[in-house]
C-alpha cells in the first residue's frame, strides 16, 4: 500500500472526526460559536435557574435581593423616574430608592432625605438631617422597621426616622467607601483597615476588628457575605478573611493556599456563597471555589480570558468579552454555554446584574439593553430600555430599580 494512499485515507478520516465534532458541540446550543478549544463543555450539570432570595423582614439595604415578575416585554407598563442623587455619581456608589408606608425614599448627595409621591415620582418633601458636618456625602441608604440607617463617606454612621430626626449616631474618623449590611440585629461596617459590627437598636460597637496592610485602598470598596453565622468579607485594602458571629472571633478557613492577586487594581473582585461553594474572583480574570462543608478549594486559578465584565450568578460566572456571552460552572469551571452576540450586543458594554424574572433568565447590561435568556440559555429577546449609563440595577418589593450615573432611578 503506497505512501500516497495511506496519507489520503488518514486526511479523509480526519476530516470525518473534525466534522463529527463540530456536529457534537452544535448540537449542544446552536447559539455557540466555538473559536478555540481551550475549554471543557459541562455535561452532567445545568446552570441553576432557581430563585435564591436574600432579605430580612422589614429590612432592606444594597444587599438585598427579592425576585420580580416584572414582564419587560409588556410595552404598555409604565415605569417611574425618580432624580434622586440630584447630582451626577462620580466613582461612589448609587444610592437605593426606598419604599416605606406610602412614599419613596432617598437620599442625595449632600445628605438630604427625600421623599417622593408614590405615584408620579415628583419630590414632596427635602429634609435636612442635623449633623456636625456641612457635606454629608452618602456611601448607603438602608431601611430598618421604619426608620433609615445612613451611612456616610466621612465614616459616620446614623440612624434616623423619616422626620430626618437623628435616633443615634456612630462617629469615626475613617474613610467609608463600601455600602454598609444590615445582618440580623447588627450592622457590619467596613473601613479601609478594620470591621466593626454595631447595635443596630443603639449604634455602640459590638465588635471591632483591624487588618492592617500594605496595599492601596481601593476606591471601589470592600465586598460582604454570609453563609449561616459566618461574614466572608473583602476590605478595600484587599484583605480577605472570615468571622464567626456566633463566637465574634475568626472562622478559620484555608485559604493560605492560594495566592491572591494583590495588585495596584483589584477593583474587580468579587466573592460570592452558593449553597456551600464559595468563590473568590480574583481581579476579573481569576476565580477559586472552596467547599465551605469540607474545607478544602475544589477550583483554584481558574482564568478567565478576555473578560470585559462578569457576575456570579447562582452556580456560575458569566463574562462578557466583545464577542461572547460565556457561561462557567464555578465547581470545576466547565462551560455551560458559550453565545455569539456580536450582532446582538454592543462590543463594549457591560453586565451589571443578573435575575431570574419569570423563568427566564434577564442580563442587564449598562448600555441599557436585556438579554433574556430560556433555561436552555438560549436567547428569546433583546430588550431596548433607552436607558444609558447604567451603574446599578437592584429588586425588591416586585419592583426594579435602575440607576444610572446622572443620579436618576428608573422603577418598574
Amino acid at each position: 500500500m503506497s505512501f500516497s494512499f495511506i496519507s489520503k485515507i488518514s486526511l479523509y478520516l480526519s476530516f470525518i472526526f473534525i466534522i463529527s465534532c463540530q456536529d457534537t458541540i452544535s448540537s449542544l446550543n446552536n447559539n455557540t460559536d466555538i473559536i478555540d478549544n481551550n475549554f471543557q463543555l459541562e455535561m452532567e450539570e445545568t446552570l441553576d435557574f432557581s430563585l435564591n432570595e436574600d432579605y430580612q423582614e422589614n429590612v432592606f439595604d444594597s444587599h438585598t435581593y427579592m425576585p420580580s415578575n416584572y414582564n419587560f416585554l409588556d410595552i404598555d407598563k409604565k415605569k417611574l423616574k425618580i432624580n434622586n442623587y440630584e447630582s451626577k455619581y462620580k466613582n461612589n456608589n448609587p444610592i437605593n430608592v426606598i419604599y416605606l408606608e406610602n412614599s419613596i425614599y432617598s437620599i442625595n448627595i449632600d445628605g438630604d432625605l427625600l421623599s417622593f409621591d408614590l405615584s408620579t415620582g415628583k419630590l414632596i418633601e427635602k429634609i435636612f438631617i442635623e449633623l456636625d458636618q456641612l457635606k454629608k456625602v452618602p456611601i448607603s441608604f438602608s431601611s430598618y422597621e421604619n426608620d433609615f440607617i445612613v451611612a456616610f463617606t466621612s465614616g459616620e454612621v446614623v440612624r434616623i426616622n423619616k422626620q430626618g430626626k437623628v435616633i443615634w449616631l456612630f462617629k469615626n474618623q475613617d474613610l467609608l467607601n463600601t455600602p454598609v449590611k444590615i445582618y440580623d440585629d447588627y450592622i457590619i461596617i467596613l473601613y479601609p483597615e478594620k470591621i466593626i459590627f454595631l447595635s443596630i437598636l443603639s449604634g455602640d460597637i459590638i465588635l471591632e476588628k483591624a487588618f492592617k496592610s500594605s496595599n492601596i485602598i481601593q476606591s471601589s470598596g470592600g465586598k460582604i457575605e454570609t453563609f449561616y453565622n459566618i461574614v466572608f468579607f473583602i476590605l478595600p485594602n484587599s484583605e480577605f478573611s472570615s468571622l464567626d458571629t456566633y463566637l465574634f472571633e475568626e472562622h478559620n478557613i484555608n485559604f493560605d493556599k492560594i495566592e491572591l492577586n494583590t495588585s495596584l487594581n483589584n477593583l474587580r473582585d468579587q466573592i460570592h456563597v452558593y449553597k456551600n461553594f464559595l468563590v473568590y474572583f480574583d481581579n476579573g480574570n481569576i476565580f477559586h471555589t472552596y467547599d465551605i462543608n469540607n474545607d478544602k478549594f475544589i477550583l483554584v486559578d481558574f482564568r478567565i480570558n478576555n473578560s470585559s465584565s462578569a457576575v456570579l450568578f447562582n452556580n456560575s460566572l458569566i463574562s462578557k468579552n466583545e464577542d461572547f456571552l460565556e457561561f462557567y460552572n464555578i465547581k470545576n469551571g466547565n462551560l455551560f454555554s458559550r453565545i455569539n452576540i456580536r450582532k446582538e450586543l454592543n462590543k463594549n458594554s457591560k453586565i451589571i446584574n443578573a435575575f431570574i424574572i419569570n423563568q427566564n433568565m434577564h442580563l442587564f447590561l449598562n448600555d441599557g439593553k436585556i438579554i433574556i435568556l430560556n433555561q436552555k440559555l438560549e436567547i428569546q429577546e433583546t430588550v431596548n430600555l433607552k436607558i444609558k449609563n447604567i451603574n446599578k440595577v437592584y429588586n425588591y418589593q416586585n419592583k426594579i430599580f435602575i440607576s444610572t450615573e446622572k443620579g436618576i432611578t428608573y422603577i418598574y
